[in-house]
Formats: structure tokens, sequence, C-alpha cells
């Protein structure tokens, strides 16, 4: 589709502006919108800018203020490692959908399916506030198809397996108590990493979220949960509260060892030196060697929580109290992420409910008095 702009002012030349589309249906819905914002007094847009430079000034003058520091490193990050060197030096004006299409389906070479989806998803953000800002008529993104998400395999232990890497783990890690506090409370790993003394009551034995911790190459980001559903108390049981307590007094030595270089952030799991614990380190260097060591599969940390859950559903939890302590939404949600669980638990019931019954209706036939005939 070609639209005509009028003359040029300092040259007289006719100026034209080229449009793409795949179908008819697309073009003419294109004009209508055209032709809408015409009658409306507005005018065609007219920017030089590159699809980097308009994403170099979305970041600054939008997404700076309105996402969380951890949300917009990562787009930062999208933006630099894969969409920039990908599209950034398509004018802004001339982005097409085939240009975003091909551009996905080059990524899905490469990335999963969830990852694309993520950066259709930041595109379509962006360039909807070049809409609003008068730099492009349409959003391209409209016209696209975005990969479906897929959620990451769940891989959970059972519970002899989970006694086995708690067992392996208290013989060879120091990190012990950390797995131990996961598999018992269900925290998310950014929880565990920022769990201060100050939000642990030990005699009544709760545990407080209140701050998680994000490290972000070399800066270190303390911040609030999310979501206020995830500010919640944990109740933690016995064996959880005394690990703690033999914790608190090993801390306590390391704190007198290292004297006034001590760096105190009142962190339950942190290093000797009291810095924050480096999760990756973590994952790579012991938690994985754990597993190896006892011949079980090598689950992410985050399935630990998965565990934690499963366990209890399995043991006839309401979901209401494993919403609570997982800092769900909604026990509907939690329901629909456990859902690997609920066939085993409805054949147990159905298989409960149904000897029971029968075991009763056998009782009132051997009692029932027998009838002359």
């Amino acid at each position: 589709m070609i639209v005509y702009l009028g003359r040029d002012a300092a040259t007289g030349r006719e100026r034209h502006k080229w449009f793409s589309h795949r179908t008819k249906r697309e073009a003419e819905a294109h004009l209508a919108q055209l032709l809408t914002q015409l009658h409306g007094g507005g005018t065609l847009p007219h920017t030089k800018a590159t699809v980097a430079e308009f994403l170099q000034q979305w970041l600054r003058d939008y997404a700076t203020g309105a996402v969380g520091p951890v949300t917009l490193a990562t787009y930062r990050d999208m933006i630099r490692v894969h969409i920039a060197p990908a599209l950034g030096q398509i004018p802004l004006t001339k982005l097409s959908p085939q240009a975003v299409q091909g551009y996905m389906s080059l990524k899905l070479e490469g990335l999963s399916p969830t990852t694309v989806r993520h950066h259709a998803m930041l595109l379509h953000a962006a360039l909807r506030h070049a809409v609003r800002w008068g730099l492009l008529v349409r959003n391209p993104c409209d016209m696209v198809d975005p990969p479906r998400r897929v959620n990451a395999e769940m891989r959970v232990l059972d519970e002899e397996q989970v006694r086995l890497f708690l067992a392996e783990a208290k013989r060879s890690s120091p990190h012990y108590p950390l797995y131990l506090m996961a598999v018992l409370t269900g925290m998310r790993q950014g929880e565990l990493m920022g769990l201060r003394w100050r939000d642990v009551d030990l005699v009544l034995g709760v545990a407080s979220i209140q701050q998680t911790f994000y490290q972000m190459g070399k800066y270190q980001l303390f911040k609030q949960p999310k979501t206020p559903g995830s500010r919640r108390n944990v109740a933690l049981p016995t064996a959880m509260t005394e690990e703690l307590r033999r914790g608190r007094e090993q801390q306590a030595g390391y704190r007198a060892l290292f004297g006034s270089e001590y760096q105190d952030h009142d962190l339950i799991f942190c290093q000797p030196n009291g810095n924050p614990l480096r999760a990756n380190n973590i994952v790579r260097r012991d938690f994985k060697r754990v597993l190896k060591r006892t011949g079980l599969p090598l689950i992410r940390f985050h399935d630990l929580r998965h565990c934690h859950a499963t366990l209890l559903l399995r043991q006839g939890v309401h979901p209401k109290v494993v919403q609570e302590r997982l800092g769900h939404s909604t026990p509907a949600f939690t329901l629909q992420v456990y859902s690997h669980v609920l066939p085993g638990l409805q054949a147990e019931a159905a298989e409960t409910l149904g000897q029971h019954l029968m075991t009763g209706q056998h009782l009132v036939a051997s009692e029932s008095p027998a009838h002359d005939s």
C-alpha cells in the first residue's frame, strides 16, 4: 500500500510512504486506521529514529520509572543482546510484521518458546507507546503470532528421595540448613537469600517473608516481595527451628572471627563473612553435587519448592493452607500449578470413600436380623 504525503516544502518533490501487508484485509484495516487519524485532525507519523534508538528512548522515558530494577535490567539485556542486533537498524516507521515474525522464528532456533514470547511481549509493549506518542500509526506486533508459552518441566522428588537428599546434604554440605528450609517451607530462592534473623521467631516457630535478595552481576539488591500474597508468615517445624538455633551459634563464631571485617546484613543464610550468598555458585558447586552423590535426578533449586507443595498435597493438607505457605494468589492457582498431583489424590479419595462405605454396609448387613421363610 502506498500513501501520498504531499510535496516536500523544500524540494517540491512528491512524498510517498510504503506499507507492506500479508493480506488484502490487513491493508484495508490499516488504510481505515490512517483515514480515521487524518480525519480526526492528526498527521501521519514522521520520525527518522531506528528501532534501537526508539527502544533506548522507551527505556529512558518510560520503563525506568514504571518497572522495578530487576525487570528493568532484564529489559535492557533483552534489547542489548537480542532485539537491537537483529532489528535495531530498521527505521521505526518501516518495522513490518514480517520482520518481527521473522525475528521470532530466528530466535526459536536457539531459545525456548517462552523466552522468545517474552521478547515479543517486550517489543509489543514498547511499540504500543510508539503509537501513543504519535511515532507509529499501528503496532506491528498486533499482526504477529508469538510462540505459545511452554512451562518449564516440574521435577519433584518423592518422600524417600527427599530424605536421601537431605541426609547427604547434612553429611557433606555447608548449605544443609538452606536446603532444609527450602524443603520444609517452600520459600522461593530469593526469599531464602533475603531472610533475616529479625524476621524469624524461633520461640513461636514462624518466619515472616519481608524481603527478597537478587544478584545482578556485581550488583546486590534487596527489595520487598512483588505481591501482597508473597509477604506472608510461614510456620516452621521444630526440626527447622532447632537447626536455625545451631546456625545462629555458628554465625556468632564467624562474627567474632572476622571482627570489624564482618559484613552484618542480619542474614540467616550468608557467607562466613556475612555477605549474601551467590545463588548461582551454590547451585553449580554444591546443590548439583549433592544430587549426583545420591544418584537423584538433577532437579532445579526451585523444584525444592515444588517438592514441598507436592508432599503437602499428597498428605491431604488443604489447598488453602498450601496456597498461603507458598504465597500464591488463590488456592485455584495452586491447584492449577500442581494439577499433576490431583489424579493420584482423586484415586486415593475414591478408594478411601469406597472402603468406608462398603465396610459400613457390610456391618449393617451382618447385623440385620434374619427373617423366617
